[in-house]
């Protein structure tokens, strides 16, 4: 059973798809890696990354849900926004039974038990704290963070400098969940997004961490769009089940469970009562 699939997208990048359809992503520099994201937790990212690079890993979170944080303890030196850590330990959609609920459901076939997914991390784990405009120098390649509240308060994306490229992670995509309780309200997301327009002319490629690694750069214009018929009353506003119980609201008409009714990328789900 295949559980990891890397794929070098650039020179410098490297996805690592697990089975159950969550991205990370390896970023070598000539002297240091990152690694963002470590996908749901089933075992074995460590040593798949340990045999793509020789090189030291730092782990950098773009947020702290479990489907992206869920091998963190394998790993010594992990870095995340400190408007994310109190989810990270335990307030949120990140411990092992929401992870191996995650990797049983979106990979039904693989007969996965709860020694197959890495434990959760001690809880005096210690973590280094991102912050929008941070650089990481891996030697000759520069990672710098932008942070977007949203998805969650400490949601982040990553520009790869020299590569003109951003990884999006969960801030932005076809199915934005701003119905988490990790989520912020609307009109804070609209001002991340606007924040995050700023960069618009530093890079010209988009990686995304569900779905195909590479997406459109419109899905801001179209989430931005969303946000402002959210704000004024005037989005689709179909009721949908919510993750983890209750009710949320799709922004835009689809078809299926991804695509868009108008032919346009971003859409939002979310809660009505975090709007302003």
């Amino acid at each position: 059973m295949k559980v990891f699939t890397p794929t070098r997208v650039s020179s410098h990048i490297t996805e690592i798809r697990d089975i159950t359809g969550v991205s990370a992503y390896l970023v070598t520099g000539e002297e240091k890696a990152v690694l963002i994201d470590t996908c749901t937790g089933v075992k074995g990212l460590k040593a798949l990354v340990e045999s793509l690079t020789d090189l030291p890993i730092t782990v950098l979170l773009t947020h702290s849900h479990g489907d992206h944080s869920g091998s963190i303890a394998d790993f010594d030196e992990v870095w995340i926004h400190p408007d994310d850590l109190r989810f990270l330990k335990g307030e949120g959609a990140s411990g092992f039974e929401m992870r191996y609920g995650f990797a049983k459901g979106n990979a039904p076939d693989a007969g996965f038990t709860p020694d197959d997914m890495v434990p959760d991390p001690a809880p005096d784990k210690e973590y280094q704290f991102l912050a929008d405009g941070m650089v990481f120098d891996l030697g000759g390649f520069h990672v710098e963070t932008i942070h977007v509240a949203g998805h969650t308060a400490g949601s982040c994306t990553f520009l790869f400098q020299e590569e003109r490229s951003m990884l999006y992670g969960d801030a932005l995509n076809t199915n934005t969940l701003l119905s988490c309780r990790e989520s912020t309200t609307i009109e804070t997301y609209k001002k991340s997004l606007l924040h995050l327009k700023t960069y618009d002319d530093r890079y010209d490629v988009a990686y995304y961490s569900h779905g195909p690694a590479i997406g459109p750069k419109s899905c801001i214009d179209d989430n931005l769009e969303l946000c402002d018929q959210i704000l004024e009353g005037t989005d689709f506003g179909l009721e949908v089940p919510a993750l983890g119980g209750g009710t949320a609201y799709l922004a835009a008409e689809r078809e299926g469970f991804i695509e868009r009714k108008d032919g346009k990328f971003g859409n939002i789900v979310y809660d009505r009562a975090r709007i302003r």
